[in-house]
């Protein structure tokens, strides 16, 4: 509740969709085309698809996606966020989640759900936000759970025989450009911190602070109880999060 509530706030006061965003330190539109393209992408979205954006904020991922597939719904939390969306116009079906939630159920062949794991602590939770993705998506879907801290990749080194060759040839070179993309957010966290502060809104206790990550074995074994074949995608070095994250794209047998 208190990520929405924060979001609310943001969504009401600043008047820039930059912003109201999963993000700290916002989403430009150039890199949400980015984004998209690479959702595109792992979804191997077509223009049969329904899509499901659950967590969508003010769509701005959602609408350079919409224009793909047949149909788009944009699901979030906050009302008013929701509402920005519908301001920013695009062929898309708008829906407010919460104790009134519309049925969703087995109604998509792609669902997305993108910069939302800020509001996850623990696994427990993870699970239960899983478990509504998986009732999303139709028999034959696919479900993308994108931008995911993992555990491994914050400890910066993999363990075991699955990680050493990476950590052999990649990973180092992946370690060099990190410093990079740690200083630029760190630039753009700062602006967007003080834009907060001149608007009068506080952020949640995590805001901004590094996320410890998820164990992607507890998180797959989560996906596959619930019947979804797992593929574990690295995000482009050159995304915000490349060097902590993960995208685990996963696939439903009809």
């Amino acid at each position: 509740m208190q990520w929405t509530t924060f979001f609310e706030s943001l969504a009401k006061l600043e008047p820039d969709d930059e912003f109201v965003s999963g993000r700290p330190g916002g989403l430009s539109p150039e890199l949400a085309g980015q984004v998209a393209d690479d959702i595109a992408t792992k979804l191997n979205l077509n223009a049969c698809d329904t899509l499901l954006d659950y967590g969508s904020g003010t769509g701005v991922i959602t609408r350079a996606l919409a224009t793909r597939v047949s149909s788009t719904t944009a699901a979030d939390m906050t009302k008013a966020v929701v509402n920005r969306g519908i301001e920013g116009g695009g062929d898309i079906e708008w829906v407010v989640l919460g104790n009134d939630n519309p049925d969703l159920s087995c109604s998509f062949t792609k669902l997305l759900s993108y910069y939302n794991a800020q509001s996850f602590t623990t696994h427990t939770e993870v699970r239960e936000h899983i478990e509504v993705l998986c009732k999303s998506v139709a028999p034959g879907g696919t479900v993308m759970f994108g931008d995911i801290p993992d555990r491994e990749r914050s400890n910066q080194w993999k363990s075991g025989e699955r990680g050493r060759e990476e950590n052999r040839t990649t990973w180092m070179g992946r370690l060099q450009k990190r410093d990079i993309d740690l200083e630029r957010n760190q630039r753009d966290l700062a602006a967007f911190t003080d834009r907060l502060k001149g608007l009068g809104i506080e952020a949640p206790p995590e805001f901004g602070k590094p996320h410890p990550g998820f164990d992607r074995d507890i998180v797959t074994r989560m996906f596959r109880e619930l019947g979804g074949e797992v593929t574990i995608v690295t995000q482009p070095i050159e995304f915000p999060n490349a060097h902590t994250s993960v995208d685990y794209v996963v696939h439903f047998n009809e």
